[in-house]
């Protein structure tokens, strides 16, 4: 195969050798606009006996070749992961136009706000800080009938409303309801973090993480960050350690309280937060650029 010069080019690539691979199928490439407006081009396989398909996202792959040219070996590993990831027969997928049978695995997550200002308008969700609280619809296996599908997800649009005959308010008060329900809020200190993922690297900080002590907060389900939201954990927690706490944006997955005594000023807190996201993470994964103070008497505002 030829030399790729750009990804509009690798895509195209992509596609064609795809579309060798199918011949009897149609081959089309997608962009999907992710978190804070995040453009990812992904490649379906689609054909009329299947109305739900897989999108594999191409990025990835043409991070991973650099200066080599496309190789067969790239495209037998995209059509593995779309084979593992096709359903095969069309799922049942009748269940979603009833909201009483669609309520119980709502969902919600966090976003920012202004990065998604114009996605989320045709998006219900409910303002927090400078955040958004969205909605989605958590996909599980038993959902699809006979099918067999990983767990996934998908958002929900103003069109469901519609269809479901039911208030923005209403639905995100339910996703809401069903996350504090389901996914538990856990804290864990940074230590023991570093500890149980390198316990070589751990003893290393051990006395810094000490004198400067820091906790990462997640729930055990995804979109980790909206434990934020669990405003009663985190007074418990600040009441354990006799300290109100500043919430630290890490990233969608988690956040990190820091107790307030000892504790650097915030304008440098927020530009450190600032640094991090702008080097350190994907830009998909960002939460926000501002660090927020929790009160266990006024609760959360704006660090400035």
């Amino acid at each position: 195969m030829t030399e790729i010069r750009n990804f509009e080019e690798f895509a195209d690539d992509v596609r064609s050798a795809m579309a060798l691979r199918y011949p009897e199928e149609r081959v089309e490439l997608k962009r999907v606009t992710k978190n804070n407006g995040v453009i990812y081009t992904g490649i379906s396989v689609c054909n009329e006996e299947e109305r739900v398909y897989p999108t594999i996202y191409l990025e990835p792959f043409y991070d991973e070749l650099g200066e080599e040219p496309l190789s067969d070996e790239i495209i037998d590993r995209i059509c593995k992961i779309y084979e593992s990831r096709r359903l095969g027969v069309t799922p049942e997928l009748d269940f979603l136009c009833d909201y009483e049978a669609v309520r119980k695995n709502l969902r919600c997550k966090l976003i920012n706000f202004k990065s998604n200002k114009e996605w989320l308008n045709d998006v219900p969700h409910k303002r927090f800080l400078d955040l958004a609280i969205v909605p989605y619809y958590r996909i599980r296996d038993c959902d699809l009938g006979k099918t067999i599908m990983s767990e996934g997800s998908f958002v929900i649009r103003n069109s469901h409303l519609e269809m479901w005959n039911v208030s923005a308010d209403a639905l995100v008060g339910e996703s809401m309801k069903n996350t504090f329900t389901m996914e538990k809020p856990v804290i864990t200190g940074m230590y023991e973090l570093l500890k149980k993922l390198n316990p070589a690297f751990a003893p290393n900080v051990r006395e810094e993480v000490e004198v400067s002590p820091m906790y990462v907060m997640t729930t055990d389900g995804v979109n980790g960050a909206v434990s934020m939201l669990y405003e009663e954990k985190i007074g418990d927690f600040c009441e354990s350690i006799d300290s109100d706490v500043y919430v630290i944006p890490s990233s969608i997955n988690e956040v990190i309280l820091v107790p307030r005594k000892g504790c650097i000023p915030e304008g440098m807190l927020n530009e450190m937060v600032r640094e991090v996201n702008a080097t350190e993470l994907e830009p998909v994964d960002v939460l926000s650029d501002h660090v927020y103070y929790f009160d266990r008497d006024d609760g959360y505002r704006m660090a400035v």
